[in-house]
């Protein structure tokens, strides 16, 4: 029997399609730890190729990856330094979505420069990222330039305190409700009396700073006119950060309401054990037993008794404002996911898919020939490379600074909800 292994001598020369796909792929990735030998064979022959290409490199090509090369360098110097800058100020611009991503975008700029600096050509990295970021681009000039024409006789402070005052309006009549008797409960009135009074002070607060605020807000409209124009995934965080600032007071009111309920609800359950004659040991962390005093277990029942009362009104107050949260909370959890999937479109990785290119084999299939004849049997190999999926493809070629969305863990959702928690944005 004889195993036949064909070896291309002059693959530079005569090159059949396995050696193109394999010199071309870019998703090739090793399956073991070692010893894979396609894995290894694929390094070879594009190790190969360079040495190759550097000796046979033509002038055309020496002036291009030259200008390649030196336009790459002089664009990373600005982002360089721009980079710095929001490094040293990042403590202030997390608590921004605007600032956020303007830092991620110059982390993913300066991934990208350095890459085409380091292997001056567009691989399927680069290309689809550039691809999205002038889509992003494009798709930002028209939104931009639709908005200007709807904007071009009202200055957009006016329309912000006008959508803020309905919002205001909308919370004050909401709150009067629920200091009567909301869905006919009837609630403590000394303490939902003091809590609404509470709570609308709050929201005035917040619509007077508003007011004074709109000759800075003017301003800050025309630097953020800026930041827009460098694509659409800027204005959906501008978009974040104008829902957070119009939506301040409620998240205020919501946590004052969840803090007050989580610290009654724990009250309630570390005073049920005083029925039970025991109490919670924090240093061992468990629950040992007590031998309460006459006077503590009459405390503790007067405790008991007022919170208990107390708990349906700061329930109320809870449960409506943690609707509310929810609701602010999934749509920025939306445009977040919006603005992801904006820097993930791969344009260009698509067509190269799309028109079956060999930098977007993944896999290797080999398919055993046998041939038998009167002395011996002979035994070829036939290897082909596969084409990666489009959603193996998708994954692959997102550059290594963009991290994905963690996936909303619902569960802990839910306990944060019945247990008072905060609830963080998704």
């Amino acid at each position: 029997m004889k195993l036949l292994v064909f070896i291309p001598q002059t693959f530079h020369t005569e090159k059949s399609g396995y050696v193109f796909a394999l010199q071309e792929t870019e998703l090739l990735i090793a399956k073991t730890t070692s010893n894979d030998h396609f894995y290894e064979l694929m390094k070879i022959l594009q190790m190969e190729e360079v040495k190759y290409s550097i000796k046979k490199k033509s002038k055309f090509v020496s002036i291009k990856e030259t200008f390649i090369y030196y336009h790459a360098y002089l664009c990373l110097i600005p982002i360089l330094f721009f980079l710095k800058i929001t490094n040293k100020l990042l403590p202030i611009l997390k608590y921004s979505s605007l600032g956020l991503h303007l830092n991620g975008w110059l982390e993913n700029a300066k991934w990208i420069l350095i890459n085409i600096i380091q292997k001056k050509r567009i691989t399927l990295k680069t290309g689809s990222y550039i691809s999205a970021t002038i889509i992003d681009i494009l798709f930002g000039v028209i939104v931009l330039q639709l908005s200007l024409c709807y904007f071009n006789d009202i200055s957009p402070s006016e329309v912000l305190l006008k959508n803020a005052e309905a919002i205001v309006e909308s919370l004050k009549n909401l709150i009067q409700w629920l200091m009567g008797a909301p869905a006919g409960l009837k609630l403590n009135y000394a303490f939902n009396n003091m809590l609404g009074k509470f709570f609308l002070y709050h929201i005035h607060l917040w619509w007077t700073f508003l007011i004074f605020m709109t000759p800075v807000m003017d301003f800050a409209f025309e630097v953020l006119l800026l930041f827009g124009r460098l694509g659409i995934t800027f204005q959906i965080s501008i978009a974040s950060d104008f829902l957070a600032l119009i939506s301040f007071h409620t998240y205020c009111i919501y946590v004052y309401a969840a803090r007050l309920f989580n610290i009654q609800l724990n009250a309630l359950i570390s005073l049920f054990r005083l029925f039970l004659g025991k109490k919670k040991n924090p240093l061992r962390e468990r629950v040992d037993s007590c031998q309460y005093k006459p006077d503590q277990l009459f405390v503790g029942t007067l405790l008991f008794t007022i919170l208990l009362f107390l708990v349906p009104t700061t329930w109320v107050y809870y449960t409506v404002f943690t609707m509310f949260r929810l609701l602010l909370t999934g749509f920025s959890g939306l445009l977040a996911r919006l603005r992801l999937y904006f820097q993930v479109t791969p344009v260009y990785a698509f067509i190269k898919w799309l028109f079956n290119s060999y930098c977007t084999r993944s896999s290797i299939y080999i398919k055993l020939h046998s041939h038998q004849s009167k002395n011996n049997m002979t035994i070829t190999l036939w290897m082909t490379m596969v084409t990666s999926s489009w959603g193996q493809t998708w994954k692959n070629c997102v550059i290594d600074t963009i991290a994905y969305q963690p996936s909303i863990k619902w569960s802990e959702i839910l306990n944060s909800i019945i247990w008072g928690q905060l609830i963080y944005p998704l």
